[in-house]
Parts: C-alpha cells; sequence; structure tokens
C-alpha cells in the first residue's frame, strides 16, 4: 500500500510552491477586473465585413478608451444578409423617416426595423467639407427572405424632399405672417362729455380735491404684432447615397471603463463609416462604479457565506466523529487553497496578459469550492466508515488507506470533468474563456488539495504536529492514544 501519510510534507510543501507565487502577485498587483467591479462600458457591434482585434483597435485609437479590451465573436442567430445599411444625401425630417419606413415595410413586412443615426460624414466622395447626414439601419427581415441592394435602392427611389431638423419644425409656406393691429384714437375717439351747464371751479379746495371736469379724452393704443416664423420649407431633395449589406456574422465587443454617452457612440459611428465599415449597434451596457462596488461586495459575501455554511454542514454531517468541527475546519482550509490557487494564477495572467475577470468569474469560483468540497466530503467519509471497522490501526494508517481506496474514484471523476473543460478551453468562444479557464485551474486544484490537503492536516492536527497539539481532542486522561481505546474496546466488546 503506498504510504501517502507519510509523504504529507512533500505535498503540502508543493502546494506551498503553487500558492507562494500567486499569493504574492495578488498582494501586490491585484487582479485585473472587468468593468463588471470596476464600472465602464460595454459595447457589442455587428460589422459589415470581418475584422481583426488589431484592425478594431486602430479604428478606436483616437477616442482614447481606457483599459480597452477587445473580443470577437460569432453569432449565426443573426444571418449575415440581413443587415442593411442606408446612407442618405441629407439630414432628413421626421416625415421623411416615416415615408422611408412605411416604403420598407410594404416591401419587407411590417416586423421589419429600421434606426436612424444623425452623423456626420466625410462626403463619399472623399473631397469636400463634413456634413450631417442620416444613415438608416434596417434589420429583422423575413425568415427566408434576403434582401437584395437593388431592391432596397428601387424601395427608395423616389422619396418626398425634407426640411431642416435643426431649424425646427418644417414650414407649408414660406411668407412670412406679421399682422399690426393699431388701434389708437387719441384725438379721433375723443369723447368730450360735456354739460351745458358745467361749471369750471378755479380755485382749488382746501381739501386737495383737483377739480374734476365731465370732458373725459380716451386714448387707446393696442399694437398686436405676431413673430415671425423661421422659414423652413420641405424643399431640399432627398436620395440615396449609398446602400451597403452585411456579409459576415462576426460581433465584436468592446469592454472599456470609460464612460461612453450617446454623442460619443454616434461619433465613433461616424469614424468608422469615414474609416469604410459600417458598424450595427446590438447591445450597449453602461456598468456605473456604485453598481461595481456592489457586484464586488456581494461576491465577497457569497464566499464567506457559502464557507460558513460547507463549515456547519459538515459539522453536522459527522457529527456522530469526535471533533466533528476538525473536519470543517480542514475542508474549509482545503478550499482556500482552492481559491487561492485560482486567484493567484487569474492575477498573474491578469499583469501578463491583460487576462480580466467579469461576474462570470464568481460563478467559476463559487463552483469550484462546491466541486472541492464534494470531494473532500468523498475522502471524509470513507475515514468515518475506516475508523468504525479498522480499530486496530492508528489515525494516520486509517487515512492512508481510505485515500486509497477513494483515489481512483476522485481520480476518474475529476479526469472527465477535466477533459470536457479542457476543449471548452481551447476550442470554446473567447467569451466564455476566462470562466471555463478558472473552472479548470479550480477542479484540478481541488482534485489535488482534496486527496494531498485536507486529510493531511487532518493527520497532522491528531499527531499535535506544528504546534497544534494543544488542541488535540484524541487522547484519554491516562493519555492512551485512540488506537489503544479502540483496540480496547473491541477486546472487550
Amino acid at each position: 500500500m503506498f504510504d501517502l501519510v507519510g509523504k504529507r510534507y512533500l505535498f503540502i510543501l508543493i502546494s506551498l510552491i503553487v500558492i507562494v507565487p500567486g499569493t504574492i502577485s495578488l498582494i501586490f498587483k491585484g487582479l485585473n477586473v472587468g468593468i463588471d467591479f470596476v464600472g465602464g462600458t460595454n459595447v457589442e457591434y455587428r460589422p459589415e465585413k470581418p475584422v481583426t482585434i488589431p484592425e478594431m483597435t486602430a479604428l478606436v485609437a483616437q477616442f482614447k478608451l481606457e483599459d480597452l479590451q477587445i473580443v470577437t465573436g460569432d453569432n449565426p442567430q443573426l444571418p449575415a444578409k440581413d443587415t442593411i445599411w442606408i446612407r442618405f444625401n441629407a439630414h432628413i425630417d421626421s416625415n421623411v423617416q416615416k415615408a422611408i419606413t412605411s416604403d420598407l415595410q410594404a416591401k419587407y413586412g411590417t416586423q421589419l426595423t429600421i434606426n436612424y443615426d444623425n452623423l456626420i460624414l466625410q462626403p463619399v466622395t472623399g473631397h469636400g467639407v463634413p456634413s450631417t447626414v442620416t444613415v438608416a439601419t434596417v434589420t429583422k427581415f423575413n425568415g427566408g427572405v434576403t434582401p437584395n441592394v437593388s431592391d432596397v435602392q428601387a424601395t427608395l427611389g423616389s422619396l418626398p424632399p425634407t426640411s431642416d431638423p435643426t431649424k425646427g419644425p418644417p414650414t407649408s409656406t414660406s411668407t412670412p405672417t406679421a399682422s399690426a393691429t393699431a388701434s389708437a384714437t387719441a384725438a379721433a375717439k375723443s369723447t368730450p362729455k360735456a354739460s351745458p351747464t358745467a361749471t369750471s371751479t378755479s380755485a382749488v379746495k382746501a381739501s386737495g380735491t383737483p377739480a374734476t371736469g365731465t370732458g373725459t379724452p380716451s386714448v387707446a393704443v393696442t399694437p398686436t404684432v405676431t413673430p415671425a416664423t423661421q422659414p423652413n420649407p420641405a424643399n431640399i431633395p432627398v436620395h440615396v447615397v449609398d446602400v451597403t449589406q452585411g456579409t459576415t456574422t462576426q460581433t465584436v465587443t468592446l469592454l472599456t471603463r470609460s464612460v461612453l454617452n450617446s454623442n460619443t457612440l454616434l461619433q465613433m459611428q461616424a469614424h468608422f463609416i469615414n474609416s469604410g465599415i459600417y458598424m450595427q449597434q446590438l447591445v450597449t451596457a453602461l456598468v456605473s462604479g456604485s453598481v461595481a462596488s456592489e457586484t464586488t461586495r456581494n461576491a465577497v459575501l457569497a464566499v464567506l457565506a457559502a464557507s460558513v455554511l460547507i463549515v456547519l454542514y459538515i459539522s453536522f454531517a459527522f457529527r456522530k466523529v469526535d471533533r466533528p468541527w476538525r473536519y470543517g475546519t480542514s475542508a474549509i482550509i482545503a478550499l482556500l487553497h482552492d481559491v487561492l490557487v485560482v486567484l493567484g494564477v487569474f492575477s498573474i495572467l491578469g499583469w501578463l496578459i491583460g487576462f480580466q475577470i467579469d461576474a462570470l468569474f464568481i460563478t467559476a469560483l463559487l463552483t469550484v469550492v462546491g466541486f472541492s468540497v464534494h470531494d473532500t466530503i468523498v475522502v471524509f467519509d470513507r475515514i468515518r466508515e475506516n475508523m468504525q471497522r479498522r480499530t486496530s490501526e492508528t489515525f494516520d494508517q486509517v487515512v492512508n488507506a481510505s485515500l486509497v481506496q477513494t483515489m481512483a474514484r476522485s481520480l476518474n471523476t475529476s479526469l472527465t470533468v477535466i477533459f470536457t473543460l479542457s476543449a471548452l478551453t481551447l476550442f470554446g468562444g473567447a467569451t466564455i474563456r476566462p470562466f471555463t479557464l478558472a473552472l479548470l485551474i479550480g477542479i484540478v486544484s481541488g482534485t489535488y488539495s482534496s486527496i494531498f490537503n485536507a486529510s493531511m492536516i487532518l493527520v497532522i492536527w491528531d499527531k499535535g504536529e506544528l504546534g497544534l497539539g494543544r488542541f488535540r481532542g484524541d487522547r484519554t486522561p491516562d493519555k492512551r492514544d485512540k488506537r489503544e481505546e479502540r483496540e480496547l474496546t473491541r477486546t472487550r466488546g
């Protein structure tokens, strides 16, 4: 039989060799966290044609996005040719937009979605002054219907003229209306009412009351001026300048700590088109700093809560064993080993190759915690059974026998998962790679710690090594070992 327990310090030394570099990196470098933890913007695009990460990096370089990470993917659920970009010659108003939407939906169905963006673009000739024009993005064509560029151009061949939306709503006439009504009858409409017996009082009474006359001239001047409305006639011709159809199912996701508002996103769209490529903006997610800090806090609380519940559960499950809390504590130490291994590796990868972690990383970490404890409990349960059967053996001999008996089962279970995760990490998409890599590292570490760490800690604790002897509860008042007590019980039994 292999003497695994006898090499317990070798196994613990191997764990320390793995943990220490990562822990140092974690302390001094930390983790390269994504926008889920620090805030920022997540924008997903569908380009008209395939674009590489270096090309996309060059496209957005002028916007100086902080801690930019670009992830390319593929979404076949959005057919390549089902996105159409239509560029017009002018900045069109709402009336023309309604006409365009009506014409396209009449041909392709009312499910069609048309989004209008007003962008400052260079002339298609490449010469001239940039101007604001409207670009329409058309999506959600009927299934089985592939739009054709020439059909779209023919459908929009005759469009009504537009007004200038920057001047307000369109006006029906360009003649200003102004009216000034002056009702002034200062002299003409003076209606003196003089009585024939009117008397004029020449002296002013001491009371200070002025003399009043019966003649009351009235002057009423009421000017009413209607301000002239700025003329904005719909007399600007509108026609299609360019129709572009998508050719790829590729998606490009930008992850940045910079906060991108709607104006910045429109500027980026304009820059893409001026650079020769159309981009459909699929998803925009803005994570504020408060939400990010809440995510971090909840992640820490989730791991702590899981650890406490694990200790309580193992202590309850092993309540018939002497000092059951030792089993729970040993399982938590092994669990912390696995968590430190994963965090350390990702810390090193973060400053080495820019690997970022997101909210899925917490999911992977909790999954690793559960898997690690699952394997540990299997070994502990076999130790509990063998302690009742092998009453003539010492505790470390019981642990060694239990490890040998359960090792094949633990390795077989873990290897099936490891093979699957390796395939997902190597051949899966870049979006899920941090998640699958965290699972892969954690499960390898969890398998090792369940066999070579958790049980070894129990033995070290039992033997009182490394200063743990004062916590031992395995000796009788007359200093007999548990093995001697079990033998005495068996012989008397």
